[in-house]
């Protein structure tokens, strides 16, 4: 049978290597411009100076000014109204991210309906999140449209100040984006290049120790606007939460932007290393956690990671406009860690060290088609697609067990660990054709219909390089959704949808043979609502997901099976807010319930699956003084609520709630913005347990930030 070992991504279950590659398929994203400058000339009797204005309209993947979004291209790949979308779609903006001093993607998307962060305590190496109960951490990863589906332990990492906005789809969304996870995606949308000539630079001191430094600046390259640029770097030097270990980054991204009145071609590369814990393992001792780390110094993953790739848009007329997006990525990441063996003795603790290589190479393309066209009173808004994503990933294991223990009393102490010898190689591929089509339709005086399917070609591949052993499987699946939202004349717009994803599965069964993709459906109704004329934005939505064949392993000999089916139904609020000139509020609530409906350890049917709180909140508001004396001056503040989850999907030990506090302090004058931000002020840690390992939740974090824009 096929030796397969498997690295477990997840807060330091990596005990074993596996031969899976985690991929998804790719989508599309588009950047637009800003329009002209407008001028205003001179009466005749009296001379005044030309008064220049810019204007920049909101698209589905430009900036967007304050909390509020419009429009996105998440759930239809094409510039829509949010109000028009059957389907429920956050975004979270630049100015959310600068305000909350958002450090990672999970700091960003924190305060979403439906979305869960820090189930596994704090974690920088993964982007860790779950959306309806389903992660997202690889197959629900996406830049630009385009899938960052991770390696077996090389994980894409974002650099949050490098992104425009992000935009989050609820639910399965195979249509558009070929094999995902139920739960739904997360589109990071890059900074482009701008019309509008700027400079920015930005200086971070934190506590725990964190010292960051960034730039942002573009413009026009020629003065007629027909190139136009972007720069954006970041450079970190901070501690990561297991003492001894970094949070080290260097990130640069180019862009550059070549249009005309038909056509507008941006390149997009970006190049990031990073220095993070490949362990953040506490020690044990009885299942009792502790403080003290496992391999301070010995202890750490080294990945550098690359993206190249382009947008192409051309409109051949008003009716016909084809797209090209084209990615290619690279990683090498170096992982090495230390495991404690159980064995104690007095005060010193045996332990033995893991060394780990890989180098994961991906390359996507999507090709679409758009037509706007009408049929008597019925308008379309038709999408076809063809994509192709191919990723593999090769990667080698060693191990050691009779290095030094460590001393307890001095956990910090060298601990003379030798790096073992790789003796133990694997690989994997994966290669998936994607055909989608897509109508958008509008008729009557608000009805909007949206309908599509796509067919899925996917072949993969695991191979086992120290024994010769490979496995293959080759599927096709096919999915599509429906929806139907009415908008009335008042801003409110009730909707139903339905839609079906499908998950090509990363495990074997006993005769070491692939198992079949897991599937995915969706039943959504909701209302929507934005007041004419004001600045806030309404989403209420209730849902029931249903994946069905997702593996699931034997209790007792761990060898995997088909046979799971999981119902997951939910209900979310989310109220974007401008409640006065200066008065910002974003609030979300969401209420969770699932139930693991077959299993091979039937011991957990009936049973709430892991990492599912019943009930999450959050509240973040943010004032600033216009006028008067305290003019420039801002506060903020937010809390956020996590119901207890179940650490086991037997459901025998149940998590403490978690209610972390933010806070912040702004000053703006001129071109300076100071502030300052408190995450968890009141430094609440609370010890979680998940599937039979502890974490700590994140404790208080101080950041206090200037920057300055001309």
């Amino acid at each position: 049978m096929l030796r397969i070992f498997r690295v477990q991504h997840i807060a330091n279950r990596q005990l074993s290597v596996s031969a899976i590659l985690a991929s998804t398929t790719c989508s599309a994203a588009l950047m637009l411009g800003a329009t002209p400058s407008l001028a205003q000339d001179t009466g005749d009797n009296v001379d005044l100076p030309t008064v220049t204005v810019q204007s920049t309209q909101e698209t589905a993947w430009g900036p967007v000014e304050g909390y509020i979004a419009t429009r996105s291209g998440a759930g239809t790949k094409t510039d829509t109204p949010i109000l028009q979308t059957p389907r429920s779609v956050s975004v979270v903006t630049r100015q959310e991210m600068d305000d909350r001093a958002a450090q990672n993607v999970v700091d960003a998307v924190s305060y979403t309906a439906g979305v869960v962060t820090g189930a596994y305590g704090y974690d920088p190496r993964f982007d860790d999140i779950y959306i309806r109960g389903f992660s997202v951490t690889s197959r629900g990863d996406y830049r630009d449209s385009l899938s960052q589906a991770s390696g077996n332990f090389a994980y894409w990492r974002t650099e949050p100040y490098g992104l425009e906005r992000i935009d989050i789809i609820k639910g399965p969304a195979g249509v558009l984006y070929g094999q995902t996870v139920p739960g739904g995606l997360i589109n990071r949308i890059s900074k482009m290049p701008v019309e509008t000539p700027f400079a920015e630079v930005e200086a971070q001191l934190g506590d725990p120790d964190w010292l960051q430094a960034a730039f942002d600046i573009g413009g026009k390259a020629k003065e007629d606007g027909s190139i136009l640029y972007r720069f954006t770097g970041v450079v970190r030097d901070a501690d990561a939460p297991a003492a001894g270990t970094k949070n080290n980054e260097i990130y640069f991204a180019p862009a550059l932007t070549f249009k005309d009145d038909s056509t507008r071609l941006t390149l997009l590369a970006n190049i990031l290393g990073t220095k993070l814990p490949a362990s953040t393992y506490f020690y044990q001792p009885n299942g009792i956690l502790t403080k003290i780390p496992v391999g301070t110094n010995y202890n750490a993953i080294i990945q550098t990671q690359e993206q190249v790739g382009y947008q192409l848009e051309h409109d051949f007329n008003d009716v016909w406009t084809a797209r090209q997006n084209l990615r290619y990525g690279h990683i090498d990441n170096h992982s090495y860690w230390l495991y404690p063996t159980g064995v104690t003795s007095g005060s010193q603790v045996n332990v033995y060290a893991a060394n780990y290589i890989e180098a994961f190479d991906t390359f996507q393309v999507d090709n679409q088609v758009q037509a706007n066209f009408k049929t008597g009173p019925v308008e379309h808004k038709v999408l076809g697609g063809l994509d192709y994503i191919w990723a593999d990933s090769n990667y080698g294991m060693g191990y050691g067990y009779n290095v030094s223990p460590i001393n307890l009393l001095d956990p910090n102490a060298d601990n003379f660990a030798v790096m073992p010898a790789i003796t133990d190689l694997y690989g994997g591929s994966m290669n998936q054709l994607g055909l989608y089509l897509q109508d958008q339709i509008s008729f009557g005086e608000g009805w909007h219909l949206n309908i599509g399917g796509r067919q899925d070609f996917v072949d993969s591949e695991q191979s086992d390089k120290t024994y010769l052993q490979n496995v293959t499987r080759t599927d096709q699946a096919f999915t599509w959704q429906a929806g139907l939202l009415y908008e009335f004349s008042n801003g409110i717009a009730p909707y139903v949808s339905y839609a079906t994803s499908f998950l090509p599965s990363l495990n074997v069964d006993a005769d070491g043979s692939l198992l079949e993709p897991s599937t995915g459906e969706q039943y959504e109704a909701g209302v929507k609502f934005q007041p004419k004329g004001g600045r806030s934005f309404f989403t209420l939505s209730a849902y029931q997901i249903k994946q069905d064949n997702y593996a699931v392993p034997d209790p007792t000999s761990y060898v995997y099976s088909p046979v799971g089916n999981i119902r997951v139904r939910g209900f979310e609020a989310e109220a974007l807010l401008e409640l006065a000139q200066g008065l910002d509020m974003t609030a979300a609530y969401t209420y969770t319930q699932g139930t693991i409906l077959s299993s091979a350890d039937t011991s957990t049917i009936g049973k709430t699956p892991v990492n599912m709180p019943e009930n999450v909140a959050s509240l973040w508001l943010k004032y600033t003084f216009l006028d008067g004396p305290m003019k420039g001056f801002g506060v903020g503040g937010g809390i956020r609520y996590y119901s207890g989850f179940w650490a086991d999907n037997n459901n025998t030990y149940k998590n403490k709630s978690q209610y972390p506090v933010d806070a912040a302090i702004y000053y703006e004058k001129d071109a300076w913005k100071l502030q300052i931000n408190a995450k968890n002020m009141f430094n609440q840690q609370e010890a979680l347990q998940n599937e039979g390992y502890w974490y700590w939740q994140q404790g208080r974090t101080v950041l206090a930030s200037a920057r300055y824009r001309w």
